[in-house]
């Protein structure tokens, strides 16, 4: 009996034993299909969501970019206007050395192309505003105004402003004499010996201040 009872209680116990170890090792049971199904589904939306925030943060940059582009592109047309472009500056007439029995040391040179006017020798006294209306009249191309700069830059007390067409050509007298004589100043400017050719004529007006008697 207590052999049979030994026997009984060992079969039992590698029973239990051995159903322990077929559940400890044995395999999962498979997921049935229709679970699987809607996981992998939302998976699926899961990552098509992730990539098109990322898209769309991908894009905002280039958006806001392309949005600034023309602010930036205005901001910089004011600084290329015309307006900002520098002018020439006037340029001032030329001076000459002027000889004779006059007592004149130096004379104003004033000229246009195609200004107009005959050369002479006599100068006209250019002692008031009629006297120059009177001077410049047959004279063109900006001449008149030229000579009436010139009387105002060359007058001064004790002196009287004086003008004379003093040539016509292509290059301007280096140097002119006046003299006294009893018509008045006679003025000879002084030209150049070259051959230098022009498509239209200068007039070239000397204008000069005489000191008083």
């Amino acid at each position: 009996m207590r052999t049979s009872t030994d026997t009984s209680t060992d079969t039992s116990t590698d029973s239990s034993s051995g159903t322990f170890l077929r559940r400890s090792g044995a395999r999962p049971r498979p997921t049935p299909a229709r679970v699987v199904g809607p996981v992998l589904g939302l998976a699926l939306a899961a990552g098509l969501t992730a990539c098109g925030s990322d898209g769309g943060s991908a894009t905002d940059p280039a958006g806001s970019k392309g949005a600034s582009s023309p602010a930036g592109t205005s901001s910089e047309s004011p600084s290329e206007s015309p307006s900002g472009t520098p002018t020439a500056a006037p340029v001032a007439p030329a001076t000459i050395p002027a000889t004779g029995t006059a007592g004149v040391t130096e004379a104003v040179v004033v000229d246009a192309t195609e200004g107009g006017g005959s050369p002479s020798t006599l100068a006209f006294a250019l002692d008031g505003d009629r006297a120059v209306q009177d001077f410049v009249v047959g004279l063109q191309n900006g001449l008149p105004e030229k000579v009436a700069s010139a009387v105002a830059e060359v007058e001064g007390p004790g002196a009287t402003p004086y003008g004379a067409v003093a040539a016509t050509g292509c290059e301007p007298p280096r140097s002119v004499t006046v003299d006294a004589g009893e018509a008045g100043f006679e003025v000879v400017a002084q030209l150049p010996k070259s051959t230098v050719q022009c498509l239209a004529p200068v007039t070239y007006v000397v204008v000069f201040a005489a000191p008083d008697a």
